[in-house]
């Protein structure tokens, strides 16, 4: 039996619940996150236009809906220090996710045909700060990557323990 109190609302439909199910069981968090996470993709127009309590959420949040939206946000550039908080913000959300699920998430990525240059250096940058190196990924990435981004990846691991950064 299903008992509701309160004003009804229109979901138009809830994804990948397992993953923030408790138990199995669905409670009102999940849902109002869920909502919450469709109007933030919804409204999103870029970075600018984030404050800093919604580039928190996503970080923060775990929910898969928001991995679009942070490739997206990889090729947005900006210069004031705002913009650089709001970007590290974001892309603090592999922090917050399974290191197994982070890693398929960034390398597959990575695998993608439609990977930008400023994506690939971001993501090789998180990769690193995160500590999500896994070799067999790295190897898959060598078959089919462009050999210009070969320096790249191997500078990112080379001296990820020297603190030089990209």
């Amino acid at each position: 039996m299903i008992t509701a109190i309160g004003t009804p609302v229109l979901l138009n439909e809830i994804k990948h619940i397992q993953a923030e199910a408790a138990g199995g069981d669905i409670d009102g968090s999940v849902i109002k996150n869920k909502v919450k996470a469709s109007l933030i993709i919804e409204r999103y127009t870029g970075i600018y236009a984030m404050d800093t309590a919604t580039a928190e959420f996503i970080a923060t949040s775990r929910l898969t809906e928001f991995v679009h939206l942070l490739f997206k946000a990889m090729n947005e550039t900006g210069e004031d220090q705002e913009f650089k908080d709001h970007q590290a913000t974001l892309f603090r959300y592999f922090d917050f996710l399974d290191k197994d699920q982070a890693i398929a998430i960034l390398y597959g990525q990575l695998l993608s045909d439609d990977l930008t240059s400023t994506q690939f250096k971001l993501i090789s940058k998180a990769i690193v700060s995160s500590n999500l190196i896994d070799y067999d990924q790295v190897a898959k990435l060598l078959v089919g990557m462009q050999p210009s981004n070969y320096i790249l990846l191997y500078c990112s691991l080379r001296f990820r323990s020297t603190g030089f950064h990209l």
